[in-house]
């Protein structure tokens, strides 16, 4: 597992999986600073295919939905490139699918269900 200063990151299976903190409840644009690697590590990451593991997020704003939508361009914009979130939350769903901002990337209620969707592609 390697680590930013932030979040930590680990490969299966050909997906790269950004654990986010504990204490990381809510996404909100004055959190964003503390993602700033991912787009970096999102660009260097062979094959392209990520998930966020979303399990400890309870409340994101429309910044952190921005910054998603950014990301997923960001990954297909490669060959098989790919997004998925992991453990999200119902609210977290529910802003999502209101912005129809989740036909971008992949939801899935487990890690585990990010990861076989993912590896097998």
């Amino acid at each position: 597992m390697s680590e930013s200063t932030f979040f930590t990151t680990e490969e299966t299976r050909g997906v790269t999986i950004v654990h986010l903190p504990d204490d990381y409840t809510s996404a909100y644009e004055s959190t964003l600073v503390d993602l700033q690697g991912i787009p970096e590590l999102a660009r260097k990451i062979e094959p392209p295919r990520l998930i966020i593991d979303l399990r400890h997020v309870k409340y994101i704003g429309s910044a952190f939905i921005g910054f998603l939508i950014s990301l997923s361009t960001q990954l297909q914009s490669r060959p098989n490139g790919r997004l998925a979130l992991s453990g999200v939350a119902p609210f977290i769903r529910m802003a999502l699918e209101s912005t129809r901002s989740d036909l971008l990337f992949e939801i899935h209620d487990t890690l585990e269900e990010a990861i076989e969707s993912l590896a097998t592609y």
